[in-house]
């Protein structure tokens, strides 16, 4: 069979017979492409990869007008083979082939007398390294080594690509490749980003490239993006709540009762899972399409079972004395917080587009504590809900649910100040602080709220009063 590389003579290509279009330059970013994208690289057409090793790290943590810089490594041995020499080897007539394809595995003859290594070093070399810069608005250009690598890092994005290549001859008519490809990406603007990426038009700097990988996610927690402040601000308030949850459930019961520590328990929970998700959320949303589909869903979620969970508590000792109401609104806030989640699952309710709608959804659901609000103010009074069902903490708690949300819906102040709040005072960032002050603030009123209640009795069947008759009457 005839050879397709007859050359075994070791050759070695200069770089300035490569430009962008070189195959070699273009298979690497088409790999570099899927690896970021996908997590693999599709395996080509005649081609079997007998050693694959791939690495994706962060190598800079992003300082003041630095880049966030991913270095994507692979290392491969491949035999590639025509479609005539597929067929002849799968029909079994290898004869002295290096290699024999059993189980989709590959194992080395015990007759070979030339290991890959010094068959390799036999054979034809290429080493081709290019680096390419993207301006805003513009398109990817190639760099010369003349062109100043301090005059690109701080505007656009840039791409530097090495690979290094051997091939050789194959009796049996295919050839063996090894190829070594390291690429590096900068990314720190918004136009420069995958569409996917793309979710706030106003923070023009400071973004995180795809990092296809959880562990290099988790790293990129410790430097500086877009995404910094929104991970802590609710890794620290999920911490927090989690160690005030352990206090408060690990009470003796003679301070605080079984039934108490399983109400309260909804609202610890809720709030746990709302702000952990959330963390979790912005840590890997760089990560990849069907994660951050995945973990948006998730993330509002958490926001419906927070809703629902700050009500429960506050509907439960608003009412305590009086069952029927008390049921029907844990009923109501549940069935509207099924419905929230029902919405947060529909994979359009994540696009930016619908940002304004999400927030609305989110306040429409919290102020359908009005209703509970108003049955308790035309049975109980004003006087007795200031007094007693912490109102004035109630009020706290919606007011800054409220500014959240409008911060969060138009994207205030960096609408007003592009390019200013990248890293630091953003909206979201803003509604994130809002969201965890609003909870303690719930937390405080509702649990000064139960320790009232529980100082008191509810009225008794045995010595009805004529105001415990009204009391009843008003239930009704």
């Amino acid at each position: 069979m005839t050879s397709r590389n007859p050359t075994k003579t070791k050759e070695h290509k200069s770089d300035s017979e490569d430009d962008y279009f070189s195959p070699y330059i273009n298979d690497a970013l088409n790999e570099a492409r899927e690896i970021v994208t996908k997590g693999k690289a599709t395996e080509k057409i005649g081609e079997h990869i007998l050693q694959d090793t791939t690495s994706i790290k962060v190598d800079k943590t992003r300082a003041k007008g630095k880049p966030v810089e991913v270095i994507v490594k692979r290392s491969t041995i491949a035999t590639h083979y025509s479609d005539e020499e597929e067929d002849y080897l799968s029909s079994g007539s290898d004869g002295e082939g290096l290699f024999d394809f059993i189980g989709g595995k590959v194992r080395s003859r015990a007759n070979s007398c030339e290991d890959i290594d010094k068959l390799l070093a036999s054979g034809e070399e290429r080493h081709t390294k290019a680096r390419y810069h993207k301006k805003k608005g513009s398109f990817w250009t190639k760099q010369d080594n003349k062109s100043s690598e301090k005059d690109n890092k701080n505007e656009g994005a840039n791409l530097e690509i090495d690979v290094f290549e051997q091939t050789c001859d194959y009796v049996d008519g295919g050839i063996v490749i090894k190829k070594t490809w390291e690429a590096v990406w900068t990314v720190q603007n918004f136009e420069d980003l995958p569409d996917w990426l793309k979710d706030n038009e106003y923070l023009l700097t400071g973004h995180r490239p795809p990092l296809p990988s959880f562990v290099e996610c988790f790293k990129s927690i410790l430097s500086l993006h877009t995404e910094t402040g929104n991970i802590w601000t609710h890794l620290i308030g999920c911490v927090a709540f989690f160690v005030l949850a352990l206090w408060f459930l690990t009470r003796p019961d003679t301070h605080i009762q079984f039934q108490e520590k399983l109400v309260f328990s909804f609202f610890f929970l809720s709030a746990i899972l709302c702000l952990g998700a959330s963390f979790v959320f912005h840590t890997v949303s760089c990560h990849s399409i069907p994660v951050v589909k995945l973990f948006s869903k998730l993330d509002y979620v958490g926001i419906s079972l927070l809703i629902i969970g700050s009500f429960i508590p506050w509907i439960y000792y608003g009412f305590y004395c009086r069952s029927i109401p008390k049921v029907t609104y844990i009923a109501m806030i549940a069935v509207l917080g099924i419905i929230a989640v029902i919405v947060s699952l529909w994979d359009k309710f994540s696009e930016p587009k619908f940002r304004p709608y999400r927030a609305l959804v989110f306040v429409l659901m919290g102020l359908s504590g009005v209703f509970p609000a108003i049955h308790f103010i035309m049975t109980d009074g004003i006087s007795k809900m200031i007094d007693e069902n912490g109102f004035y903490y109630l009020i706290v708690m919606a007011l800054l649910y409220l500014i959240g949300a409008g911060l969060y819906a138009t994207r205030t102040p960096e609408r007003f100040f592009p390019g200013k709040c990248d890293i630091w005072f953003q909206s979201h960032q803003l509604f994130h602080l809002c969201v965890v002050c609003a909870a303690f603030t719930h937390y405080y009123g509702v649990y000064n709220m139960a320790m009232n209640r529980l100082t008191n009795v509810c009225p008794s069947d045995a010595n009805t009063t004529l105001h415990e008759k009204h009391y009843r009457h008003e239930e009704l």
